[in-house]
């Protein structure tokens, strides 16, 4: 029973260590995408 408890465990900080990841990305993408929206339109209006 132990070691089926530890290898569940294992199994789920690996699955949350990639949903961290992916959201890290995520967040990434998006600060990047906005900038470079921010930097189009702020040429466009000068």
């Amino acid at each position: 029973m132990n070691q089926k408890h530890n290898i569940k465990k294992q199994n789920y900080e690996k699955r949350q260590e990639q949903k961290a990841d992916k959201v890290f990305k995520i967040v990434c993408i998006s600060i990047f995408v906005l900038g470079v929206i921010l930097a189009i339109a702020y040429s466009v209006a000068l």
